[in-house]
């Protein structure tokens, strides 16, 4: 757990940096840090010149990583890509070698517009992309790749129907936009002009490795105060809201429900910690990144508020009973626990009977801090009481 423990917090460390060189991007920082750890791939829907490449780049630098950049056209041929065959190799010795490019040892690969390409290279990166592996067609040679997270970027989202099955390879789906308000110009100005050059490792591949093999053991983990599998409150949770997008149009593949979201959710538990808080949040925070499209993004939103309802003003108060015990405030925090658990979850319970375990999560966590709180002021009196009499003394 110590090994598990130092990585987690180098990699937030990674995160922490990446915030501060690409402005007004964090969620797709975020998106990025946790399909890294889930060793899955991320795709960014956003107009030219948003910082992709640029994100990405700086990404495989804190990491210490190896790192592939191409932007696809319908052009494109296999060569270009993946590498020229030897032709002296074949002319002088009869012996086919291709020269492959930096895609097979990149442990990242940044692909821009990558549904431009043309079929022959989707079939290629299908392959890739799901085993890591990059099949020679004038071969047939299977040679592995060091592949670990492929990030495809493009201006809009895929329309043709044979696309999208290759668009739902990819497990995150991001949409971002350009830059509005002043003040973030004025922060990304700085950082890329006064700080982007000293960039330096603070992580390296092992400890990604480190956090997604943790990671992978989770999903069969129980989960402390809940006593559920994690599958378990994965269930509980998420299955009754995909299946409330599906009747609102939103397309959910079975592979996103059964492989693809588990895979997202522990590897934000591994890099955000373990807890029954987290556990139970988790899910409403994943859910986003599975949109197709910007509208769906949409719908997904105004899902969740609609089925939390009086839950989410249950969370609200138990964000605003965090921040008034950092603050030091812990009369009003625990008047702000005290209101949390005076809540009459059966009759929560009945106008959304599958938030039920959630509700309960948020109640058993106020109890659990409000001991905490009992607790630290017993420790803080008590302490008070010995210096008093050792000044007596």
């Amino acid at each position: 757990m110590e090994s598990v423990e130092n990585a987690r917090k180098r990699l937030l460390a990674v995160e922490n940096e990446m915030n501060k060189v690409i402005i007004g991007h964090e969620d797709f920082v975020k998106a990025l840090m946790i399909a890294t750890v889930a060793g899955e791939h991320i795709v960014v829907i956003s107009p030219p010149g948003t910082a992709k490449s640029y994100a990405i780049h700086i990404f495989s630098k804190l990491l210490n990583a190896k790192f592939y950049s191409h932007l696809l056209t319908k052009f494109t041929p296999y060569d270009e890509l993946f590498g020229s065959i030897d032709v002296v190799s074949l002319a002088r010795d009869g012996v086919f070698k291709r020269n492959w490019s930096g895609i097979i040892n990149a442990d990242f690969i940044f692909l821009d517009e990558v549904f431009k390409a043309n079929s022959a290279i989707l079939n290629s990166l299908l392959s890739l992309l799901q085993e890591r592996v990059v099949y020679d067609p004038m071969s047939g040679q299977a040679v592995p790749a060091r592949l670990h997270s492929a990030v495809g970027a493009s201006n809009e989202v895929p329309e043709d129907f044979e696309l999208q099955a290759f668009y739902d390879r990819f497990a995150i789906k991001v949409f971002t936009q350009y830059l509005e308000e002043d003040k973030l110009f004025l922060r990304a100005l700085e950082a890329r002009w006064k700080n982007s050059n000293n960039i330096q490792p603070l992580a390296s591949m092992e400890d990604v490795k480190i956090l997604h093999s943790y990671a992978v053991k989770l999903m069969t983990a129980k989960i402390k105060n809940l006593d559920k599998y994690l599958y378990e409150v994965y269930y509980v949770n998420a299955i009754p809201l995909i299946k409330r997008l599906r009747e609102k149009g939103v397309s959910v593949s079975d592979r996103t429900v059964i492989e693809k979201l588990p895979k997202l959710l522990t590897a934000y538990l591994a890099l955000y910690g373990v807890s029954m808080e987290n556990a139970m949040n988790a899910v409403f925070d994943l859910v986003v990144y599975i949109a197709r499209t910007k509208e769906e993004v949409d719908i997904i939103k105004k899902t969740i508020d609609e089925a939390l309802g009086e839950v989410a003003e249950l969370s609200k108060k138990l964000e605003k009973a965090n921040e008034e015990i950092l603050a030091h405030n812990f009369n009003q925090a625990r008047a702000t626990l005290n209101e949390i658990l005076s809540t009459d979850v059966n009759a929560l319970a009945l106008k959304a009977p599958w938030m039920k375990p959630r509700i309960e999560a948020i109640i058993s966590i106020a109890r659990q801090k409000l001991k905490s709180l009992d607790e630290l002021e017993e420790y803080i009196r008590s302490g008070i009481q010995r210096i008093t009499g050792e000044n007596n003394e």
